[in-house]
């Protein structure tokens, strides 16, 4: 009996160690004055006395993993937290296309990070996500955004979160070989894009005048620039339209570029899509291709000379736009820690470090004022500023099944399949996942 008490005190002393070392009682208070430095001048968000006044409050955070490490985001937190040292922050990474599964795993078995990282329009369609509507009207800054980073948080009229970063798709190609073929300006609209793609393909393989990509994501700005949508909405109202006849005709013409005319390779059948066109474009073997700004930067890192020859344009089609991209953060079901989150999500997007993960990472800002940075009088990037203004979000992702079933849809007419059974196929599925979702 002696025995079994002394170990069991010798348990309780090495457990009590254990809670110390992880920083004390979470009702543990900390004096937290607002700094002598004036937070606003130097691109930061105003002292929340809110938080200040917070108890000890450990948050963890989950970020897609080429944001994680990266020095601004670390920064940012390294900043914080010398403002707020009653807030500490661990990050972890985690790939994009593993973010929304984790997320759910998490919500259902209570064990939620406090922030994390995808579009949180979706999110809260799927109830993975805190309404934050109340934090947004206290801080009331909602109108330094632009509408397509908040409209990358909002569902049905609620904001589920905050937006990170922003992009579109436009189109990438080298000057100096469109001079070469006679070429004097970027195609215009879809049709006008084969007819230059293939005058800029070799017969003997050696170089594709286009890189065509099989994501869904991708094709959306395709979609959007033949001017119309694969789903519509009229208030709480969701239709879809995946078997449009404009979609099916723009996926036949995409597609085609590989299957028919044999201008662009067909694409890998990897999940991630973006790595093979740029390392056609940067090694010579492509000629033009379909990406976003972020590929500038890498273009400029990796490939050098392909650099020098790059040039850039509108998404070509019929109408403005192209499919709105970029991320949002957002507090998953259950977190209890919302107040000190949200603040973390103001320092990531503030002047100093939007302005950072852009210039540093391609990552660009969601406030519209930034983008009077001489940064932006960057000829590469006008036609990314310009498509902004028209891009759409791609909202299908709010219900899994049917994004599912669309990327699966233009996969499989790479592969050979006709597109207008597999788009109608596609639309059954994006019919039951809205009724179901009602």
């Amino acid at each position: 009996m002696k025995k079994f008490l002394f170990l069991l005190i010798a348990a309780l002393v090495v457990l009590a160690g254990c809670q110390s070392n992880t920083g004390g009682s979470e009702n543990e208070t900390i004096d937290v004055q607002a700094p002598d430095r004036d937070l606003v001048e130097d691109g930061l968000p105003a002292f929340n006395e809110k938080v200040g006044d917070l108890a000890k409050t450990d948050l963890e955070i989950w970020l897609a993993a080429d944001y994680a490490n990266t020095a601004p985001i670390q920064d940012a937190i390294k900043e914080f937290q010398e403002v707020y040292p009653n807030i500490s922050v661990k990050t972890v990474g985690i790939e994009w296309g593993d973010m929304s599964n984790k997320v759910k795993l998490a919500v259902s078995s209570g064990a939620v990070p406090d922030m994390s990282h995808a579009h949180a329009f979706a999110m809260g369609a799927q109830g993975l996500a805190e309404p934050l509507d109340d934090l947004w009207e206290e801080w009331g800054e909602e109108d330094q955004f632009l509408p397509g980073g908040i409209e990358d948080t909002v569902w049905q009229g609620v904001k589920y979160g905050m937006p990170i970063d922003i992009n579109t798709t436009i189109y990438l190609y080298n000057k100096k070989l469109f001079e070469e073929n006679g070429i004097s300006e970027a195609p215009k609209t879809l049709d006008e894009l084969v007819e230059v793609s293939k005058k800029l393909t070799e017969k003997d393989g050696s170089r594709y005048g286009f890189i065509t990509s099989a994501s869904g994501w991708g094709f959306f700005g395709n979609v959007i620039a033949a001017g119309t949508n694969p789903l519509s909405f009229e208030g709480d109202n969701v239709t879809a339209n995946l078997n449009d006849p404009k979609i099916v005709e723009t996926m036949k013409k995409y597609t085609g570029l590989a299957t028919v005319d044999k201008s662009s390779p067909v694409p890998p059948p990897q999940q991630r899509q973006t790595d093979h066109p740029v390392a056609m474009f940067g090694s010579g073997r492509a000629a033009s291709f379909i990406s976003g700004p972020w590929d500038i930067e890498r273009i400029k890192k990796e490939f050098p000379e392909a650099y020098k020859d790059l040039g850039t344009a509108v998404m070509p089609g019929t109408e403005k736009g192209s499919v709105l991209g970029g991320g949002s953060l957002f507090v998953p079901k259950g977190s209890e820690n919302k107040v000190a989150s949200f603040e973390l999500m103001k320092w990531f997007v503030s002047d100093k470090y939007g302005m950072r993960l852009a210039k540093e990472q391609g990552r660009h800002p969601v406030k519209a004022h930034l983008y009077e940075d001489e940064y932006y009088n960057d000829p590469l990037l006008q036609p990314y500023v310009e498509t902004l203004a028209d891009a759409v979000p791609y909202k299908l992702e709010a219900y899994p099944e049917a994004n599912d079933a669309w990327g699966k849809a233009l996969r499989a007419v790479f592969d050979g399949a006709d597109a207008q059974k597999v788009l109608d196929d596609a639309q059954k599925v994006a019919e039951k996942a809205i009724d179901a979702a009602n």
